[in-house]
């Protein structure tokens, strides 16, 4: 049947008997909606522990970075004491070394001077004993504050690693949350759609109650850029499938759409008419009634019953349909 064919018999056989707007199942829109609501709870306690194991890995996060400071103070200062022990050693076998040679040219004059340079050897090794014991103690605690250095950068490392899996864990329960309270939104949606589902006038019987009825068993389901279902829709694709579930071909866009049909004017729209928004014409609705249309809006927002005169403003309407 071609939509010339359709458009006359229109005229001639007049208006169908009215057959009952499509029902959503209730209980399970309501059923949904709860379990989307407890998964949400669930979802929210677990990002609330996650945010206060974030919490905790920064706290201790905090105390290794300022004990790696005062562990790197530290090893520099036992540096600095080694390197001046060093030094006093340094300067004590260059002096013993000058006194050495000096006393063996003494003695070479007086033979006496052998006796007291060989009386005095006691006590250059008793200092020079005492001295090497700085420089052990001083390379001791050198060797400490690395091994608290080491330490104190493992336990950093160790701190850094376990805020970073706090963060990615917080950030992947972040995104479930809101996973999930699009769940609840969806199936409130879903919810609101079947109470305005209800509160719709019997839809005309005939190809226009066929094509309000195919549209509205789509509410829910999300916008899409040229998807034309059967799991989502954009504005022209909802309107293409309708009229195919009526056995009818129609064009792909609704520009394309807006040229078929015969002009309706506001106050003429019936079930089935398609209302056409903006100019040049981007966007259209299949009509419910006078007042009201089904549409697939735009991404994020689904398949949805809208008053037609808020969609956007109106650029024409056409009646394709009996």
């Amino acid at each position: 049947m071609t939509l010339l064919v359709v458009v006359w018999l229109t005229a001639v056989l007049g208006a169908a008997p009215a057959l009952a707007a499509p029902r959503l199942d209730v209980d399970s829109a309501y059923q949904e909606l709860r379990r989307a609501q407890d998964e949400l709870a669930a979802v929210q306690s677990e990002v609330s522990g996650k945010e206060a194991e974030l919490a905790a890995a920064e706290l201790n996060l905090s105390a290794a970075r300022a004990g790696n400071g005062s562990t790197g103070e530290a090893l520099r200062v036992a540096r600095s004491a080694a390197v001046a022990a060093r030094s006093r050693v340094a300067g004590f076998y260059s002096g013993v070394s000058a006194e050495f040679r000096r006393g063996r040219e003494f003695a070479v004059l007086d033979n006496r001077a052998p006796l007291d340079y060989r009386a005095a050897l006691p006590l250059l090794d008793f200092v020079a004993a005492d001295q090497f014991a700085e420089v052990r103690a001083a390379d001791e605690s050198v060797r400490q504050a690395e091994s608290a250095v080491t330490t104190s950068a493992d336990a950093l490392a160790q701190a850094e690693a376990a805020r970073t899996a706090a963060a990615d864990a917080l950030a992947a329960a972040g995104a479930r949350r809101d996973a999930a309270l699009r769940g609840v939104q969806d199936a409130q949606n879903r919810v609101d759609e079947q109470r305005r589902v209800d509160a719709l006038p019997p839809v005309a019987e005939g190809d226009g109650g066929n094509v309000v009825r195919f549209a509205l068993a789509q509410l829910g389901k999300p916008y899409v850029w040229g998807a034309e279902g059967p799991g989502s829709y954009d504005c022209s694709g909802l309107v293409l499938a309708a009229f195919r579930s009526a056995g009818l071909a129609v064009p792909r866009t609704s520009a394309a759409q807006a040229e078929v049909g015969v002009p309706v004017p506001r106050d003429q729209v019936r079930p089935g008419d398609l209302v056409f928004y903006y100019q040049p014409v981007s966007h259209v609705a299949v009509a419910i009634d006078g007042s009201r249309a089904v549409h697939a809006s735009r991404p994020g927002e689904p398949v949805r019953i809208a008053d037609i005169d808020a969609i956007g403003p109106v650029t024409g309407i056409r009646r394709l349909l009996r």
